[in-house]
């Protein structure tokens, strides 16, 4: 019998996974500019009492090893695995219970399997996982150490955690940190390790409720709020300014925006930081917009393609890239202005951005455009990420079924990226 084996031939790009984030590579300048304005808070982050629970973790699995024969079930792991298990055990028909990173993976586990383990749910801190969302900001605050270790402040948040359980304090809450570290260990135990803690609806009951996000107690509240709010060492940027304008903006009237022209009036300091987000924003806004406006029309197109040129004649993509390149100037100034560190980010922004320098007429835009999706692209990884578009010829593209969008209206004043006012405003509202 004849078997014919699959092999690549030449046609096959050797670089064929999607890079589905990110197209234009504006992120990146972005996320370093919320850094400098807001360091250790991500905007992955939406309630703050995971770092409580980052903290008891650190206790309750100090002293246990690794087992290296089950290098994806660490004991911080099987703590988390433990803490969403309840939570999403126990929700019933809570509407405050938000906010839970990997609440659709792991109920998928629970409902398949029953219990949580690597491979149903979690076995690296990388993608999801509160582990991974709060640690910079848990280390920061001085609640771990890099290596999820307690940290110079763990003792004093599990103090007035446990007093919200209405234990005395510290010293009473050793008791119940011991029976949880027996409930890691258990689950540690089994082949391979799951949760099983050896307790029944009951415990569960009460494990959801000592990390319930909006259960926190008034004094692990307060005391939350003077780490985050701290005007020493460990001080998180503008933050504690931004804190102090949120009772200004209800939930349906806020905006970054509007949240940084308040920060500039209130905080003169940081206005040089906050004109170079604006200024970067501006460019950024112009840029997207013009791009997802030539997706949405070529997407019209089928199998002979889209001619990049005739998007030129589209009055939202003409108004998108007009005086392009004078945004492109503001924003090299504006960043530079700004002293950031060793003017790298202006450096990135020019050599990123170039090709935007100078005026280009709305046509040869376009094919800037898709040729700066390419670069980006390919730049993704070693062997590249695909194009969103197939490029039929120089001036003719395919969009592939997976990118097309309806039309959507152009946005233009709006920010293309967050730059961490809503985590804050979330933290703002659990802590108040």
């Amino acid at each position: 019998m004849n078997t014919a084996f699959p092999f690549l031939t030449a046609y096959d790009p050797p670089g064929t996974s999607e890079g589905t984030l990110d197209p234009l590579g504006l992120y990146q300048i972005a996320d370093q500019l919320a850094v400098q304005l807001v360091p250790a808070v991500r905007e992955r982050m939406q309630r703050i009492r995971f770092v409580t629970a980052m903290a008891v973790g650190a206790l309750v699995t100090e002293g246990l090893e690794d087992d290296p024969r089950n290098r994806d079930a660490s004991p911080y792991l099987v703590w988390e695995w433990l803490v969403v298990e309840a939570l999403l055990r126990t929700d019933g028909d809570d509407r405050r219970l938000w906010g839970v990173p990997g609440t659709v993976v792991g109920r998928r586990a629970l409902k398949q399997y029953g219990y949580l383990d690597a491979r149903s749910y979690l076995k690296t801190p990388r993608i999801f996982g509160f582990h991974a969302v709060y640690k910079r900001l848990a280390t920061h605050l001085g609640l771990v150490n890099v290596h999820l270790e307690p940290g110079p402040n763990t003792e004093g948040l599990v103090h007035a955690w446990a007093r919200g359980l209405g234990l005395s304090g510290f010293r009473e809450a050793k008791s119940l940190l011991g029976e949880l570290s027996a409930a890691v260990r258990r689950s540690l135990k089994e082949k391979p390790p799951r949760t099983n803690p050896g307790w029944g609806a009951r415990g569960w009951d009460e494990l959801a409720k000592a990390f319930n996000p909006p259960m926190s107690k008034a004094q692990e509240k307060r005391y939350l709020r003077n780490l985050l709010l701290a005007s020493n060492e460990r001080r998180l940027g503008a933050l504690p300014a931004i804190w102090e304008l949120q009772a200004g903006f209800s939930d349906d009237k806020f905006s970054e925006e509007a949240l940084h022209s308040r920060l500039k009036k209130q905080e003169p300091r940081y206005r040089p930081l906050l004109e170079a987000i604006r200024a970067y924003e501006t460019f950024a806004r112009g840029l997207q917009d013009a791009f997802d406006v030539l997706k949405a029309e070529a997407a019209g197109w089928d199998t002979q393609g889209y001619e990049v040129q005739k998007i030129a004649r589209d009055p939202d993509f003409k108004s998108s890239v007009k005086s392009l390149h004078l945004k492109f100037e503001s924003a090299h100034r504006a960043l530079g202005d700004a002293a950031l560190p060793n003017l790298a980010l202006q450096n990135q922004f020019d050599r990123q951005f170039a090709a935007f320098a100078v005026p280009l007429p709305a046509a040869e835009c376009a094919l800037a455009i898709c040729t700066h999706h390419v670069v980006i692209q390919k730049a993704k990884s070693a062997d590249g990420k695909r194009p969103w578009f197939d490029r039929l010829g120089h001036d003719r593209i395919y969009i592939r079924h997976a990118y097309r969008e309806p039309r959507r209206e152009i946005q233009p004043g709006r920010y293309v990226h967050d730059y961490r006012g809503r985590p804050i405003r979330r933290f703002y509202e659990d802590l108040t």
